[in-house]
């Protein structure tokens, strides 16, 4: 009979550590998941700021903001420096535009800061994205994953674009960085060419 006891409390307390372990498995998970949220809606936050100091900076007029955007995503995103500088003057230039010279230079340095810190902000939603994966992926969480899931379906003006890991849900992992059409094409074809930096051919 005491053997028999004795087992049953055993049963018990391996019940109850289980319970918790999983419970703390999920609360762990819900936070990996909340931070992964909260890294990617500051990521927008990030470019928004970005894109709106540039174009405060260069003092851009709203019927050029479209085009002075795509500059920015086409062609100086790929050259900092000289060939960045460059190209801006153009485009100004070739609007007839006539701001103060120090602008250019200017310009570019808020450029250059956006995008590090932009680039900065899509490197920890990766990392945290990671740790989204990892703790699922373990011997533990592939166990706790038979009893409870603490990763959410995202829908609304949140949600990511599109299901970028293919398992049928909209979730933080699907969170995708930003880049540009350029880079895309690159990896999609699995080369690149030489960056014309002033838009001349041969």
């Amino acid at each position: 009979m005491r053997a028999l006891i004795v087992a049953a409390v055993a049963v018990v307390v391996l019940v109850v550590a289980l319970i918790f372990g999983v419970m703390s498995w999920y609360n762990t998970g819900v936070k990996l998941q909340e931070t992964t949220l909260a890294q990617a809606r500051d990521n927008m936050n990030r470019y928004d700021a970005m894109w709106k100091k540039m174009v405060e900076t260069a003092q851009v007029p709203d019927k050029y903001k479209s085009d002075f955007k795509e500059l920015l995503d086409t062609e100086t995103s790929a050259k900092f420096g000289k060939g960045g500088s460059k190209a801006l003057m153009q485009w100004f230039q070739e609007r007839d535009l006539r701001p103060p010279q120090d602008i250019y230079v200017q310009v570019q340095r808020v450029i250059e800061s956006g995008r590090n810190d932009f680039k900065n902000g899509q490197q920890l939603l990766l990392d945290k994205q990671k740790q989204v994966r990892a703790h699922r992926k373990g011997v533990w969480g592939k166990f706790c994953l038979n009893f409870t899931d603490y990763l959410e379906d995202i829908s609304g003006d949140l949600a990511p674009p599109k299901d970028t890991d293919g398992d049928g849900r909209l979730t933080v992992l699907d969170f995708d960085i930003v880049t540009s059409k350029r880079t895309k094409k690159a990896f999609d074809e699995g080369e690149d060419e030489p960056v014309d930096v002033f838009g001349k051919t041969g």
